[in-house]
């Protein structure tokens, strides 16, 4: 396998980033104005978890249900899949909008509000769990 020097490593990633950029769906108003917000909901959970849990020697909710309250524990860090499950599914939904915008613009609308009320639960679901960890 070939190893690329890092100055052809980044110009690679430039020129993947500016083909990105080419794409229609970044290129749109309203599609802009639902994806900048999810990344920003996405980053505040993140940072939000990262201020708030703390390393436990000991098992912490991670899991409640309404009908019987915490039903689950398990490490302290375990609290992040609530992050990592809004960024991917931001990451998902942006990936298949990007396809989907071509064929049809309310599909790639329907994906990118779909993820952002997925970050907004996220940041709910997880400042919870944060304060409660």
């Amino acid at each position: 396998m070939k190893r690329l020097s890092s100055a052809a490593l980044v110009g690679r990633l430039q020129t993947n980033i500016g083909s990105l950029r080419e794409q229609r769906l970044f290129q749109d108003r309203l599609s802009l104005a639902i994806l900048v917000p999810t990344v920003i909901l996405n980053f505040i959970t993140l940072l939000i978890m990262l201020v708030k849990l703390r390393p436990a020697g000991f098992d912490v909710p991670v899991r409640y249900s309404s009908l019987v309250g915490f039903n689950e524990l398990g490490p302290w860090y375990s609290a992040y899949r609530i992050a990592l499950f809004g960024v991917a599914v931001t990451a998902v939904n942006t990936a298949l909008g990007v396809v989907a915008f071509n064929r049809s613009r309310v599909t790639s609308f329907f994906l990118t509000v779909g993820a952002f009320v997925v970050a907004l639960f996220c940041l709910i679901i997880g400042t919870a769990f944060a304060v409660i960890v």
